[in-house]
């Protein structure tokens, strides 16, 4: 009878200790805010941290980042689109950076609903670019389909969201949500620092993206925000929205890296088949982290695409 009774204070600790440290960990304050780089807005679900880059006229471009990578990872490329004449906005997500974390599903709608709330809340009425990095991607393709009078040009980075699990072991998981969600809960911590650790190591990587990084793993809301994603717009797959786009004359740019280890090199065929009209390019020798390793390379796909020089 000692043993059951090991078993389960053994098995009470597995599913609870996930909790227990999501309480340990310090929640965001004012303190932390005080010297941010941008400004704060009260929307619908809580405030959000966003800036302004550029000239206070020009078109403008909206970025979204990735669940791990908050909105410092997208200031290189501002800056040289800045330069460019674009009006950049960036945001944090809920949960990540120095935005509030709001609880429930990160769902499509989840994520459209802040976007929305920061576009009115900033007086945006006219279409401007959309660009999406990584796991930003998702949000910025499903915002475009549900919002296509209000996008000018879709631009995505090392998008996910157009390749299924790689292993066995990862497709028998994303048909047993359940298991996965148990699972995830206890390792996603661990797995998201050993990631953030593995691309902040590149030397090419800014000292602010490598704090800010850093730091949103010891906040409170940061973990089950990218866990609360997983479960919900990473789940899909955007096909049908990139058929979509090729139909409505959507025009789309999709930069990638060379030597990216997290998106495989068959979705650039993959893109190509399910919206032909999309635009591509790679940039040599640039990993996942393409946006904040290598923004000069990739303002200057942005623009040469802009001349009408991409194939």
């Amino acid at each position: 009878m000692i043993w059951l009774l090991v078993v389960a204070i053994l098995i009470v600790g597995f599913l609870f200790l996930p909790s227990v440290q999501e309480t340990l960990r310090k929640p965001l304050t004012d303190s932390m805010r005080r010297f941010a780089p941008g400004r704060f807005a009260e929307l619908s679900q809580g405030q959000t941290h966003y800036r302004w880059i550029g000239p206070e006229r020009g078109p403008v471009a909206v970025c979204v980042h990735g669940i791990t990578t908050p909105s410092e990872g997208f200031a290189g490329l501002a800056e040289q689109l800045g330069n460019m004449g674009y009006r950049v906005l960036l945001y944090d997500l809920y949960g990540r950076g120095l935005s509030d974390h709001a609880t429930g599903p990160q769902d499509r709608a989840f994520f459209h609903q802040q976007l929305q709330d920061l576009l009115a809340h900033e007086g945006v009425v006219e279409d401007f670019i959309l660009i999406g990095y990584s796991a930003g991607g998702c949000i910025a393709t499903s915002f475009a389909a549900e919002n296509l009078p209000r996008v000018r040009q879709l631009i995505l980075i090392a998008s996910v969201g157009l390749h299924a699990p790689r292993t066995p072991v990862a497709g028998f998981m994303e048909r047993r949500p359940g298991l996965q969600d148990l699972i995830l809960r206890w390792t996603y911590p661990m797995a998201a620092r050993r990631y953030i650790k593995s691309h902040l190591s590149d030397p090419r990587s800014p000292s602010t993206v490598i704090r800010a990084q850093s730091a949103q793993t010891r906040r409170r809301g940061f973990f089950p925000a990218n866990l609360a994603a997983m479960r919900g717009i990473l789940r899909g797959d955007f096909a049908p929205e990139h058929r979509l786009f090729h139909r409505q004359g959507l025009p789309v740019l999709a930069i990638w890296g060379g030597d990216d280890r997290i998106i495989p090199g068959h979705v650039i065929g993959r893109l190509a088949e399910i919206n032909r009209s999309a635009k591509q390019a790679v940039v040599d020798g640039a990993g996942h982290s393409v946006v904040y390793t290598h923004p000069a390379e990739v303002a200057e796909i942005i623009a040469e695409n802009q001349r009408g020089g991409l194939a």
